[in-house]
């Protein structure tokens, strides 16, 4: 079981692998949300949770939301959507879409990680 981790920016990207990597999850990384969506359809029994970045070229996390509710074998995955738009619109717009948490950049580890346990633990019940 792995962690897709979806960000256009690879230091974002290699921060968020060493903080999960480091908690002994294993991780798929993805640049953009296609990347993303050929991932999951790929690997949907493999990947278990997704942290995905909001604002992405080609396909943003938003399209990426909307795509996965397309296919059934995806709506069970739970997303932690990251992102700087800290808006109040923002956020209500990336919480609307059925995301389960809406962290914003930048990261502190001990929160990801917390954030991270309790999405696991809630699809595991």
């Amino acid at each position: 079981m792995a962690i897709l981790i979806v960000d256009d920016d690879e230091l974002n990207r290699k921060i968020l692998e060493e903080i999960l990597e480091d908690a002994s999850y294993a991780t798929i990384s993805a640049e953009d949300g296609v990347q993303a969506m050929e991932q999951m359809k790929a690997n949907a029994a493999d990947i278990e949770l997704v942290l995905l970045d909001r604002m992405m070229p080609n396909m943003d996390g938003m399209q990426v939301m909307e795509e996965m509710k397309k296919h059934d074998n995806l709506q069970g995955i739970p997303v932690i959507m990251q992102t700087a738009a800290s808006a109040p619109k923002d956020v209500i717009e990336g919480a609307g879409t059925g995301v389960y948490y809406y962290l914003t950049k930048p990261y502190d580890e001990q929160i990801v990680l917390s954030i991270v346990r309790a999405a696991l633990d809630e699809v595991k019940k």
